[in-house]
């Protein structure tokens, strides 16, 4: 019952902390030729040097890839822009404790120094929610039935696949020292 609450009230939170939706890549760019990285990175920022978060500092961001789906209305109406932009919004806002839950539950699970390590994840995902900025859209790219990742006409927006992100300041490391702490 009490980790039921907890789950609760940390979806709550982490929802009321997502930030705007700042999608930054070509909407096709994820998997086949482009960027599908998970885990640390840097700043999502589209760079005229072809870089992306993996190859950047500092690594203050998680990414992680979520897939979803456009919402009923969009698919109704057979709008494409429509059901690209609420299948993107809908990984962002169904991703969101996600991406936090994977940031911390990963990291604190390879710090050494943690004993219990589930637990010490619970009480850093409670205590996180003011610290972890913004759930954001990197990139997404269509994945709705007859979806081509070579040919974007056959672009198909009732599914969708993006990699989303969430901020952490110091990164990593900020979060192991966190964990530690917590674990003391």
């Amino acid at each position: 019952m009490i980790k039921k609450l907890i789950a609760i009230s940390l979806a709550a939170v982490l929802f009321s902390y997502c930030g705007p939706n700042t999608a930054q890549k070509d909407a096709t760019s994820v998997g086949d030729g482009g960027w599908s990285f998970e885990g640390w990175g840097g700043p999502p920022e589209q760079r005229n040097d072809g870089k992306t978060p993996k190859d950047t500092n500092p690594k203050d961001y998680y990414y992680m890839k979520f897939s979803s789906r456009a919402s009923a209305k969009a698919v109704a109406k057979k709008s494409p822009a429509m059901m690209q932009s609420t299948c993107r919004e809908a990984s962002r806002l169904q991703g969101a404790s996600d991406v936090v839950k994977k940031m911390v539950g990963e990291t604190v699970e390879s710090a050494s120094g943690v004993s219990d390590g589930e637990a010490t994840a619970n009480v850093i995902v409670s205590q996180s929610a003011g610290i972890v900025k913004g759930v954001g859209v990197y990139e997404c790219k269509a994945t709705g039935p007859g979806s081509d990742p070579k040919d974007v006409s056959k672009d198909n927006w009732e599914e969708c696949q993006c990699v989303i992100y969430a901020k952490f300041p110091g990164g990593r490391d900020a979060l192991v020292a966190k964990a530690q702490e917590v674990g003391k």
